[in-house]
């Protein structure tokens, strides 16, 4: 009896080992179900006659370290301190672990579930005379359920994508504060060179008072002239309380980023970087290689798959195979006899009959998620065509701003400065005059934002293409443990 039961195990396991054979052969490849996402693909290049947005650079892309080519020695300490102070970079780390973990836990089901349990029993006798006696026990268990379809291991490579797609999201996560850091850094740039135009202006508009009431003093222009110069500088005093405020709001915007007590302590440079040459963008497909949001949908749209199958197979049969033995008081060696083991195995093969159609509600609810995953991919590659080609629009139409800029700010500062000559000779009026101060203050202004907006536009364009250096993945086996501790902070003001 013991050797038939044997062979019934070792026949079953041939049996699942070819039953998973033939399930594998018919499953859905990654590459099968990608295609199923219906991605429509970019257009050719009419120059090139390649699907490339330009001309292709030595490693397809701008550059990997992009923020080093931006030559702001404080830009680069600012990033790699939000790299590992960051709140959103620590939760998307922590969010890891945990997807780690549940990708462990998902694999256990491959191997046998094997328990022990202890027992202790104290028998009294009747009669004083006679003492007592302590039974002892001690016992274990085997369990496992054979894979026949592969159901198990689907299982267990459904989990391993949602760790690949959680390490995806901890990429995505550093891109987008090495780009958010960067962002608000020409901000906070620009907010201080706004600021010290508007500084810039009241003195201009203080020395148009003092024009203004030699003149009124002196008899050559009315009142109302005296009263248009005072209005004028109140007004210039109310833009730079405006700047001031803008530059100090976006200082503790950077210092939040950076894990910072937010008290506006953070010193800035008086000058944007210089822009980068922008030497390629590469091929249209490089995106679906590099960039996290991409990898992240991929592999969820794989698990997916996995999980529709899984729902399939959890309709058919499954075999386990169960063991015990006990020592039932006795020797402790029987526990450990493997004769004693054979003796106890024993398998069961069930199959579903009837449950009220739960099952292939199942079946149907996987297959639904499925359809929104590759809905949801499609739509993000959509948005990666998007922001890449807004981008490089950006690049050439951005420059021509710029460069029309310049030229309204000679114009107007030349105007000014004419006017401001004649005002002073008595030919000109003060309403000429202080047209002419707003014009070139306006173009200086808006000369300052269109450079910004340049570098902020390098940036999205870098963030688009996947982020080089900063849109990598890491090892998962060399993964970091969370930090558990209650939160810090740094730059915390002194007690009261």
């Amino acid at each position: 009896m013991r050797t038939y039961a044997i062979s019934l195990l070792l026949t079953a396991s041939f049996a699942s080992l070819s039953g998973c054979a033939s399930m594998g052969a018919n499953q859905s490849t990654p590459a099968d179900i990608i295609a199923r996402a219906d991605v429509p693909n970019a257009p050719v290049n009419e120059t090139s006659g390649k699907q490339d947005w330009t001309e292709i650079s030595a490693d397809r892309l701008p550059s990997t370290d992009w923020v080093a080519n931006f030559g702001d020695p404080t830009l680069n300490e600012l990033i790699q301190e939000a790299m590992s102070s960051n709140t959103d970079v620590q939760g998307a780390r922590a969010r890891l672990a945990a997807a780690e973990a549940s990708a462990s836990a998902s694999r256990s089901g491959l191997y046998p579930s094997v328990g022990v349990n202890a027992s202790a029993r104290r028998n009294e006798s009747v009669s004083s005379n006679v003492p007592g006696t302590t039974v002892l026990g001690l016992g274990g268990s085997v369990s496992w359920e054979v894979d026949m379809w592969g159901r198990i291991r689907n299982q267990a490579n459904a989990g391993d994508l949602d760790a690949q797609a959680s390490n995806a999201d901890y990429a995505g996560t550093r891109l987008a504060i090495a780009g958010a850091t960067a962002q608000t850094w020409f901000n906070l740039i620009e907010a201080q060179l706004q600021t010290d135009l508007a500084t810039r202006n009241v003195a201009t508009q203080e020395r148009a008072l003092r024009l203004t009431k030699r003149r009124f003093d002196g008899g050559i222009s009315g009142s109302s002239d005296y009263r248009l110069a005072r209005s004028a500088l109140a007004n210039a005093q109310a833009s730079l309380a405006a700047r001031k405020r803008i530059q100090n709001s976006t200082t503790r915007q950077l210092e939040t980023i950076l894990r910072r007590y937010p008290e506006d302590a953070l010193k800035t440079r008086n000058t944007l970087p210089a822009l980068p040459p922008l030497s390629g963008a590469g091929s249209p497909k490089d995106v679906f290689l590099r960039r996290p949001d991409l990898l992240a949908a991929e592999r969820r749209m794989q698990a997916a798959g996995l999980r529709v199958d899984i729902a399939k197979k959890n309709l058919l049969p499954r075999l386990s195979l169960d063991g015990s033995v006990s020592s039932g008081g006795g020797s402790l060696t029987r526990l450990f006899s493997l004769n004693a083991l054979a003796a106890s195995l024993a398998s069961s093969l069930t199959s579903p009959v009837f449950q009220g159609g739960a099952l292939k509600a199942e079946v149907a609810r996987n297959e639904a998620n499925l359809q929104q995953q590759m809905e949801s991919y499609a739509g993000i590659a959509l948005t990666a065509y998007r922001e890449v080609e807004d981008g490089l629009d950006a690049e050439g139409l951005l420059a021509e701003r710029e460069a029309a800029l310049v030229i309204s700010l000679e114009e107007a500062q030349k105007a000014e400065e004419r006017l401001e000559q004649r005002f002073s000779e008595g030919l000109a009026s003060i309403l000429q005059l202080l047209d002419s101060q707003s014009r070139r203050i306006s173009t200086e202004g808006q000369l300052i934002s269109a450079r910004k907006e340049r570098l902020a536009n390098r940036v999205r364009l870098h963030l688009a293409l996947g982020g080089g250096l900063y849109g990598q993945e890491m090892a998962r086996e060399k993964l970091p443990t969370p930090n558990l501790s209650l939160p810090k902070f740094t730059n915390l003001p002194p007690s009261p």
